[in-house]
């Protein structure tokens, strides 16, 4: 399952994430999670770009290249 938008937000994050894929690495903070779709090689970036308002806002995921996750977390 390919998804070609580039960044997703709020509820649909956490739908995509459980449903199609899987938790590859998280930065040293835990705030920055690197997820795989099952079955192909697609790369996305959890983040959570409004972390100052309470709940620490909504999460936003953003498609990255197989490259930038090698180079940002050595997959």
């Amino acid at each position: 399952m390919s998804i070609s938008e580039k960044d997703m937000h709020g509820s649909e994050v956490d739908i995509f994430t459980k449903e199609s894929c899987i938790e590859v690495a998280t930065d040293d903070t835990g705030w920055v999670i690197l997820y795989r779709v099952k079955g192909v090689e697609e790369y996305w970036v959890k983040t959570y770009p409004d972390s100052e308002c309470h709940g620490s806002g909504e999460p936003l995921l953003t498609k990255i290249t197989i490259n930038d996750a090698k180079a940002k977390f050595g997959v």
